[in-house]
């Protein structure tokens, strides 16, 4: 079903990806602090869609594209509520070093990142986030909201034009 219907499907969901990693590359305030959620670039890179037509009719299905970044990209998304299961020490210790963390002892002075104050750093903010939750940044949901009013017209006209097609086909 290769038609422009499908084109102007393609196109927006090019976009909503854009824009959805541009909004994991934005920083933002939350709780009071500006905070950048862009660490490695893996979440990021991995985006993508998959369009499927079911008896004709479209759907689009925003994801990633592997495990690894499937592991948190729902509690980028979504966040993590207050109260939860401690998140896992391992990935939160790899993202001390890809940030390049300048850590700090309890009276809030600047430490040397050896292996064991980064261990005791990442468990801290494991904790942490288990018991205060994480708030969610909706980086696929803003897209698709903020996209969707630019390309809403021209998708309604496009699945009107390829509902007539088939109708014409079907006639014949």
């Amino acid at each position: 079903m290769a038609n422009a219907f499908e084109d102007i499907l393609n196109e927006y969901a090019l976009a909503v990806i854009e824009r959805a990693q541009s909004n994991l590359r934005i920083k933002r305030r939350v709780r009071g602090k500006t905070v950048n959620r862009f660490a490695s670039g893996h979440l990021s890179k991995s985006l993508y869609y998959n369009l499927k037509f079911r008896y004709n009719k479209p759907t689009i299905d925003f994801t990633v594209s592997n495990d690894e970044a499937g592991k948190y990209a729902d509690v980028i998304e979504l966040g993590r509520k207050p109260g939860a299961k401690m998140p896992p020490v391992k990935p939160i210790e790899d993202w001390i070093r890809i940030k390049r963390l300048k850590l700090r002892n309890r009276q809030g002075e600047f430490i040397k990142s050896t292996e064991s104050n980064i261990k005791s750093a990442a468990f801290a903010i494991a904790k942490s986030i288990g018991e205060k939750g994480i708030q969610g940044i909706n980086y696929y949901g803003e897209a698709i909201d903020d996209t969707w009013d630019e390309y809403k017209d021209r998708l309604i006209d496009g699945y009107v034009k390829s509902i007539e097609q088939r109708l014409l086909l079907n006639k014949r």
